[in-house]
C-alpha cells in the first residue's frame, strides 16, 4: 500500500521540478547577444531614507565596463576580474526586456521577486540601458552591442 504512494509522489515532485526550471529555460535569448555596459550614475540609501551622491559614486567602479550575456546569464566584471553566472528571464517574453538575478536566489524555493535583494533590468530596445538594483544603492548607465 505505501509502493504507489511513494511512486505518486515521485511523479508529482518530478512535475514540480520541471514546471519550476521551465521559466528560466524559456528564458533564455538563444541570438547570444552580449552587451558592454558604462555606469554613469549611482546613488546610495542613507539611514534616514534619503540618496546620497557621495557614497553611491564608490558602486560606481566596481560595475564600470560590465558585460552582460543574455544568452547565457554570464556577467563579466573587469575592474576586478571576475564572472558570475545570473538568471535571465525576459518579462512577458520581450526580446528587448531582460531582468537578471544570482542563480543563488533559486536556492531559497521562493520566487525570483522575494528571493532577490539584487538584480539588474536590461532595456536593448533603442538604446540600451541598465539599472542594477541592491538594497543599499542603485547604478545605471547605458550599453552597446559587443561586436567579437
Amino acid at each position: 500500500m505505501l509502493r504507489p504512494s511513494i511512486s505518486t509522489m515521485r511523479l508529482l515532485v518530478a512535475c514540480a521540478i520541471v514546471t519550476l526550471s521551465a521559466p528560466a529555460a524559456v528564458a533564455r535569448d538563444d541570438t547570444g547577444k552580449v552587451y558592454r555596459c558604462e555606469t554613469k550614475d549611482a546613488v546610495s540609501m542613507q539611514q534616514d531614507g534619503t540618496l546620497s551622491k557621495l557614497i553611491g559614486e564608490a558602486a560606481l567602479k566596481p560595475f564600470d565596463k560590465i558585460v552582460i550575456d543574455v544568452s547565457n546569464g554570464h556577467i563579466a566584471y573587469p575592474s576586478v576580474a571576475t564572472l558570475d553566472e545570473w538568471i535571465v528571464e525576459t518579462p512577458g517574453g520581450s526580446n528587448d526586456d531582460y531582468v537578471l538575478y544570482p542563480k543563488s536566489a533559486r536556492r531559497f524555493g521562493k520566487t525570483a521577486a522575494r528571493a532577490v535583494t539584487r538584480f539588474i533590468r536590461l532595456r536593448t530596445d533603442t538604446q540600451p540601458r541598465f539599472i542594477l538594483v541592491t538594497l543599499s544603492y542603485l547604478v545605471s548607465g547605458t550599453c552597446a552591442l559587443a561586436h567579437d
